[in-house]
């Protein structure tokens, strides 16, 4: 009498098995993934519009329609942007090709970690944002020359449809 429990027992536990496996494997019980039609995304992220120089603004006088002092301040603008440059850009060039010239000997050499790499970029990244904080900080200076209707102008029609929006 005993074998025969077992052996229904067993024969229970294996049903259950079987069973909860064949649950578990149903198509209809384990729904799949949503495959709607895919949200719209915002496009390609438009490039970030260079900062103004005095150099581009005399450029433009004409159309901007600079008056006298604003030209005189811009040219002064302008030497002090190429006295306080001229150094750095020199500097941040031979850095460059200094390092260009490592990264071709360690490719050639095929042995140089990151932390070499990081370490000798570390100049290179901190002339190149130097020159960006400089630069930025020219930008507005030149943007503080200029009147509302004259930054305006400059920034074109795509600057009222933002700001309509």
């Amino acid at each position: 009498m005993k074998d025969r429990r077992r052996v229904l027992a067993a024969m229970l536990a294996v049903t259950a098995i079987a069973l909860g496996y064949y649950l578990i494997q149903w198509p209809l019980a384990r729904p799949g993934p949503q495959l709607g039609p895919r949200p719209a995304t915002a496009g390609p992220v438009a490039p970030r519009p260079t900062a103004p120089t005095a150099r581009t603004m005399l450029e433009r006088g004409a159309a901007l329609s600079l008056t006298k002092a604003q030209t005189a301040r811009l040219e002064a603008l302008d030497l002090r942007w190429k006295a306080q440059v001229a150094g750095l850009e020199a500097a941040l060039q031979q850095e460059e090709a200094a390092f260009a010239q490592f990264m071709q000997e360690a490719q050639v050499a095929g042995k140089t970690s990151v932390q070499e790499i990081q370490r000798r970029s570390a100049d290179l990244r901190a002339m190149s944002e130097s020159l960006r904080e400089r630069r930025q900080l020219h930008a507005d200076a030149v943007l503080d020359v200029l009147t509302e209707s004259q930054r305006q102008v400059l920034a074109g029609p795509a600057a009222s449809a933002r700001g309509g929006a």
